[in-house]
């Protein structure tokens, strides 16, 4: 799988290229994803974005993110050594809610949270972090990132037909753990905020935290979040 020549192409061609394959009796290797699909033919690599048409033009567009992302995390990891912060729960519920104490419910979402922690944490770089910030490229920006390192399953094809056999490819796992690092600070934020708004906090999902609505809690919530240089939105 090394040294391959890669080619972001459009769905319409995933079929196209499937069925030479078939035709020629060729062998190669096919992932299904759920950002994209990949085929594998001699030396030749093929990604097709897998989501509904209106997505797919977008996607596209955006496909030259994973390369420059792959290149920022490849030099930042020649001066940095990773160490993960404490390991917190994606999405965490208050246990010992008190109804009584319920009143207007409000949220704080960060926006594009681990774009925006990977910029600040210095893993992407300035130009990256710009280029990704189109409103189109937000399934992109996110697959650039968690695809990372990661192991893939290919299932084979041989003589142009589907095998019930597969090829697993094992990832790199010190960009595996770059992916970590920055989910794992998402999560460590959402937790020191939680601490922050103590029985007024309700639950954080990932990158969007909920809590009773006051001035007060708003401005901890706030403050918090402009102090480690992320921006937000308030939801009601």
């Amino acid at each position: 799988m090394k040294n391959k020549s890669v080619t972001y192409t459009s769905k319409t061609s995933e079929d196209f290229i499937f069925k030479r394959m078939v035709e020629e009796k060729a062998n190669g290797l096919i992932k299904r994803g759920t950002f994209t699909n990949e085929i594998v033919w001699g030396n030749n690599s093929y990604i097709f974005p897998c989501m509904d048409k209106k997505r797919q033009a977008s996607f596209k567009k955006g496909m030259f993110l994973f390369g420059m992302v792959r290149k920022d995390v490849k030099e930042y990891l020649k001066t940095n050594t990773i160490k993960l912060p404490t390991k917190f729960a994606q999405i965490e519920y208050n246990k010992e809610l008190n109804e009584d104490l319920f009143g207007k419910i409000t949220a704080t979402d960060l926006n594009h949270a681990y774009w925006r922690i990977a910029y600040n944490l210095g893993i992407i770089t300035d130009k990256t972090y710009t280029k990704g910030l189109n409103d189109d490229f937000k399934a992109v920006r996110l697959a650039s990132l968690s695809t990372m390192g990661a192991n893939k399953k290919y299932q084979k094809i041989k003589n142009g037909k589907l095998l019930d056999e597969y090829k697993v490819i094992y990832g790199d796992d010190n960009l595996k753990d770059v992916y970590k690092l920055i989910r794992l600070t998402c999560y460590k934020y959402m937790n020191q905020v939680k601490k922050k708004l103590g029985k007024d906090f309700l639950c954080y999902k990932t990158d969007c935290i909920y809590y009773i609505d006051t001035q007060y809690n708003r401005k901890i919530v706030r403050d918090f979040f402009k102090e480690k240089d992320l921006y937000m939105k308030q939801l009601v």
